[in-house]
């Protein structure tokens, strides 16, 4: 087969040589020829496999195709080696060499004569490796190659390898080159499916759990993905948990729609939020500094200070000041009793007069409407009815010695801020949609994501968007910005970013507005560069409990920390690492708690905190483009159940 071949090429170029009036020798056709075999030879690699009863048929890239025996690797024993058959003879994998692996005993001389001794037995000989690469057994050449089979184009196979815990056949040619393939029995027959670079051949389409849907997802002519829609179930009932739509513009993102749906029954409300952080921020055209002061008509001073440039100016909060005198914070109560107004004091700042004379003010922050209370009653919300459907919502603001203005009383109160107007609108229904959010983003000129603005309603001008700095290629900082009126005001906090060596991401840092600074997420990763484990961020966690005081009889009621506030591991990833991840980025319609993250190789197991103390998963029912049709997996929940689950997957090929 390969002189036929050989022989078409080199006629091919003889002929073209001829048309084109070439004046080429035939040592340089020669040359041209033996070149495109080497070439041939150099990229040559096992495309297919398919299985008969007995043999096994190889592919090449080439589409040359060769038949070989199928080897005892696939069975769990070593092919290569010759073992004894029952009959005796060498045997090299499935074929009988006819060879007899002991040698026969001499004949013995007739009795009563000087017979001639005995032939002296045969040696049984050891195999061994002849000049032309096959199995030779004393003189005999067993015509079986013990470096694989006869190759094409020069290239033959140096090494059948099978792993059995994973299924994974390697073949290795003899020009070094790899292929990997899944090998799956199928009703006792065996099947091979090759382990693509699977960043591109499939792309996830549909993923369903029975005949539930899972996962669904659409792309767009370049691969992209347009459209992935997540499901969940509850009882007899499928529906959506939530929706994100991509639309693109020059291969990029431009604007995204995000929809979340009711996962249970719920109320239905909308907040109307008051202010930034329930005090008053100002907005001027021009840079006064880190601080300046003013006086109104009746009198009263006011101090403000920066919190940073906005889109139209720079912002400033705004304190009442007082000279004098300081007694803890102040407390003003409103008609009613009900809501009060609270001077709650910051510190102390020395500003210069018009005579350039340092004076001492007191400066407070001036909350309008707080809520007053002895105890704190372990409820971080607190709310006054407005009308049938409507409350003002009041956050905890914490603990402060307040001085009761006319009273001369000063007391340790705990006080509530208001925080927003809430409206109650009904009720959402399992699987009603519940928001969503359109996300328009604006790119610089490096084409990295600026700027992203978030709007409620699609058409509807953004009330608040991300603010984006990089350095290089990696994020480096993000700010958040929001409407106040028409202007827009810088939120206190921001995030900074770390990375490792390989530009992986290694932590999030938050800072506020007081400088403190503390970690909110913290990423390791393993050698290829998968993330190992995953820590986030969590407050304090604190429960109330009744405890019977033995002296008394009675419960009296304490607040009890469950959890202190820091850095806990929110998840642990493990990897097979004979696989490559097979669904790229749409892993997140699997596991939405990874979204953002990159990997490399296919999970294996995963323990989340707070949902699955443990997951192991298992691939099965590999395409001809070597994807698993079925993922099945194992874990236990919270509770101490354990469930089995089995995922079907199904793919949309890319064409070549």
């Amino acid at each position: 087969m390969r002189k036929l071949i050989f022989a078409f090429l080199f006629l091919s170029f003889v002929f073209a040589a001829c048309d084109n009036g070439s004046d080429k020798s035939l040592d340089d056709l020669k040359k041209e020829n033996q070149e495109l075999k080497d070439a041939l030879a150099a990229s040559s690699k096992i495309t297919n496999v398919e299985f008969t009863a007995s043999e096994m048929i190889l592919t090449y890239s080439n589409g040359l195709k060769l038949t070989t025996a199928i080897p005892d690797v696939l069975r769990g024993e070593d092919g290569t080696t010759p073992k004894i058959g029952e009959n005796g003879n060498w045997w090299i994998g499935t074929t009988d060499t006819g060879v007899l692996a002991q040698g026969q005993n001499g004949t013995n001389g007739a009795d009563g004569t000087d017979g001639s001794n005995g032939t002296n037995g045969v040696d049984g000989n050891s195999p061994i490796i002849g000049e032309n690469g096959n199995w030779w057994i004393g003189d005999t050449d067993t015509n079986v190659a013990a470096t694989g089979a006869a190759g094409v184009a020069g290239v033959g196979i140096q090494s059948i390898s099978f792993d059995q815990s994973t299924g994974v056949m390697t073949i290795t040619l003899t020009n070094g080159t790899e292929s990997k393939f899944v090998i799956d029995n199928k009703d006792g027959s065996l099947a091979a499916y090759i382990m693509e670079d699977l960043n591109g051949k499939y792309l996830v389409k549909k993923i369903t759990m029975g005949d539930i849907p899972y996962a669904e997802f659409e792309y767009n002519d370049d691969h992209q993905i347009t459209k992935l829609t997540s499901y969940s179930a509850n009882g007899y009932q499928t529906f959506k948990r939530f929706e994100v739509e991509k639309e693109y513009v020059d291969g990029k993102p431009s604007k995204v729609l995000t929809r979340r749906f009711a996962t249970e029954k719920t109320t239905k409300y909308s907040d109307e939020y008051v202010g930034s952080n329930g005090y008053d921020v100002i907005e001027v055209d021009e840079d006064k500094g880190d601080r300046f002061m003013e006086e109104n008509s009746d009198g009263i001073f006011f101090v403000y200070f920066k919190n940073g440039p906005t889109e139209n100016g720079f912002g400033y909060n705004k304190y009442f000041a007082s000279k004098g005198s300081r007694l803890y914070s102040e407390i003003s109560f409103n008609a009613g009793g009900k809501t009060c107004t609270v001077y709650d004091y910051e510190s102390t700042v020395s500003i210069a007069n018009s005579e350039n004379v340092n004076i001492d003010y007191y400066y407070y922050r001036v909350y309008e409407k707080a809520l007053i209370f002895s105890d704190y009653e372990n409820s971080y919300y607190k709310s006054i009815k407005r009308a049938d459907n409507q409350f003002e919502i009041y956050e905890h603001r914490g603990s402060r010695y307040f001085y009761r203005s006319g009273s001369g009383n000063i007391d340790d109160l705990e006080f509530y801020v208001l925080n927003s107007v809430r409206t109650i609108q009904g009720t959402y229904e399992i699987g009603e949609l519940m928001s969503e959010t359109y996300s328009d983003l604006v790119y610089d000129s490096s084409n990295k994501v600026e700027k992203i603005y978030e709007s409620r309603e699609e058409g509807v001008e953004a009330t608040s968007y991300i603010l984006n700095s990089y350095d290089g290629d990696n994020l480096a900082k993000t700010e958040r910005f929001s409407k106040d009126g028409d202007n827009w005001m810088k939120e206190a906090k921001y995030s900074t970013y770390q990375y490792n060596s390989q530009n992986l991401l290694t932590q999030a840092i938050e800072h506020d507005a007081e400088g403190n600074e503390k970690v909110i997420s913290k990423i390791e990763y393993d050698q290829e560069g998968n993330p190992i484990e995953i820590f986030k961020y969590y407050s304090e966690q604190v429960d109330r409990y009744g405890i019977v005081n033995p002296e008394t009889g009675i419960r009296e009621y304490q607040d009890v920390v469950v959890a202190e506030s820091g850095l806990y591991s929110f998840a642990k990833l493990e990897y097979n690492y004979t696989m490559k991840n097979f669904f790229g980025n749409t892993i997140t319609g699997l596991f939405p708690e990874l979204y953002g993250f990159n990997f490399i190789n296919a999970l294996k197991s995963g323990t989340f905190s707070n949902s699955i103390n443990a997951g192991a998963i298992e691939y099965k029912n590999f395409n001809d483009g070597g994807y698993p049709q079925i993922m099945e997996f194992i874990g236990s929940g919270d509770d101490d159940s354990s469930f089995i689950g089995q995922l079907k997957i199904e793919y949309i090929k890319i064409e070549d």
